[in-house]
């Protein structure tokens, strides 16, 4: 069923990889991301028959011009957007906040706080600049960063994973976050997305930081 409709898409979400929009979404994901952020086809094949997962399609016409790959975690108040990419030949025409939008508003996501990993900006490199624009779209959408959090993604695959940061949605966001928050909000992300467990050392490491009361930025 679909989640929205409009003038040329739809946005619906898959139930299963059987589906034909679930190969059209293969395309963009293995396109537009880094090998180090990329799971096996595989793995997103079971993904997306967890209920506890929204795989969302942006479609125009036949086509799947995008997609978001979102989970709500289990007994806690939080998701995570753990992917989402527009085709490139359909790029720069605002389908990109489109497809956010509709995912903050899709089930139960709608009623949480959103985690948002977003490739650093702050290393110098080659292409800071598109990496300055990539979390510029984020916060113009509203998302905020988690002050002084360096974040560490679980290696998914041989390459290791890019460096990130974690930012956060809500329709009213607080100011600052507690550090216990954060804590189970990692632990989650660790246990329940990369099948780590929840006292991995790496989250220790990622906290010790942070004061109690954690800016949002």
């Amino acid at each position: 069923m679909p989640c929205s409709q409009g003038l040329g898409f739809t946005v619906r979400r898959l139930l299963s990889s059987f589906e034909p929009e679930f190969e059209g979404l293969l395309r963009i994901y293995f396109e537009a991301h880094p090998e180090g952020e990329l799971k096996p086809a595989s793995a997103l094949a079971r993904m997306v028959e967890r209920p506890e997962y929204f795989f969302l399609v942006l479609m125009r016409g036949a086509a799947v011009a995008g997609f978001s790959i979102s989970i709500c975690f289990r007994g806690s108040d939080a998701a995570l957007l753990e992917y989402m990419a527009v085709a490139a030949e359909q790029r720069n025409q605002g389908l990109g906040g489109l497809l956010f939008k509709e995912t903050i508003e899709c089930g139960a996501i709608a009623q949480r706080f959103l985690l948002v990993e977003v490739d650093s900006d702050k290393a110098a490199s080659g292409n800071r600049a598109d990496l300055v624009r990539r979390k510029n779209f984020y916060r113009k959408l509203g998302c905020r960063e988690i002050e002084g959090l360096v974040y560490i993604m679980p290696r998914v695959s041989s390459a290791l994973p890019p460096p990130l940061d974690m930012l956060v949605y809500k329709s009213a966001l607080p100011q600052a976050i507690d550090k216990i928050r954060i804590r189970a909000w990692l632990e989650d992300c660790y246990s329940q997305v990369y099948q780590a467990p929840p006292d991995d050392r790496r989250i220790g490491l990622m906290l010790e930081p942070l004061p109690g009361s954690t800016r949002l930025i």
